[in-house]
């Protein structure tokens, strides 16, 4: 009776072992599946992080990107009205200029007409509208139009020696090219100079 008991306890005991084994089986699975899972939910979690990282750097760049094309807006809103107001301005310097040939009899009318004319100038000035210095420089196409050519040695070639209408920023952009003429060199300079290039050669 005694080794029955004995043999029941060591097959009770096997089973809890076994039991036990299965268990700890069960359990190490479930933990490599929970891992896995975690990792899993880790990544798609730094994912998404990214991606509103991203999207919040890409909307506050668009919101910069908005702000200043709002200030350019609000910065060049009356550029049309300006180019407008500039042919009034050239009346006005050509008033001045005939009144000034006429003589003195137009005295009067001529400094009423300078007065209008200065007075246009800083109401323009106010609002960013500039004339930029064009006599005397090099010319520059970005700013200047080009529209007949002078021979003159008096100044270094492609420099501006006449202006016919004057040239204006807009703040800092150009709102009308001046309407200049240019220098070049006497044809007698340029074919000496392609003579010594060729004896150079």
């Amino acid at each position: 009776m005694n080794d029955e008991l004995d043999n029941l306890m060591e097959e009770d005991g096997e089973l809890d072992s076994y039991v036990q084994a299965e268990d700890t089986a069960e359990v190490s699975a479930d933990i490599a599946k929970l891992t896995q899972a975690l990792e899993q939910k880790a990544k798609e979690a730094a994912e998404e992080h990214d991606k509103y990282i991203r999207t919040s750097a890409d909307f506050d760049n668009y919101r910069k990107r908005m702000q200043r094309d709002f200030a350019d807006f609000r910065k060049y809103a009356n550029e049309q009205m300006a180019r407008e107001l500039l042919s009034v301005l050239d009346h006005l310097s050509l008033a001045i200029k005939h009144a000034a040939e006429a003589g003195e009899s137009n005295d009067g009318l001529r400094q009423g007409v300078e007065l209008v004319h200065k007075q246009l100038r800083d109401v323009l000035e106010k609002f960013g509208i500039v004339v930029f210095a064009s006599q005397g420089e090099p010319f520059d196409p970005s700013k200047h139009d080009a529209i007949m050519q002078e021979t003159t040695d008096a100044v270094p070639e492609n420099t501006v020696v006449q202006v016919f209408q004057e040239g204006y920023l807009y703040h800092d952009k150009v709102l009308r090219h001046a309407r200049v003429s240019v220098s070049k060199k006497p044809a007698a300079e340029n074919k000496t100079e392609s003579m010594e290039e060729h004896v150079n050669e």
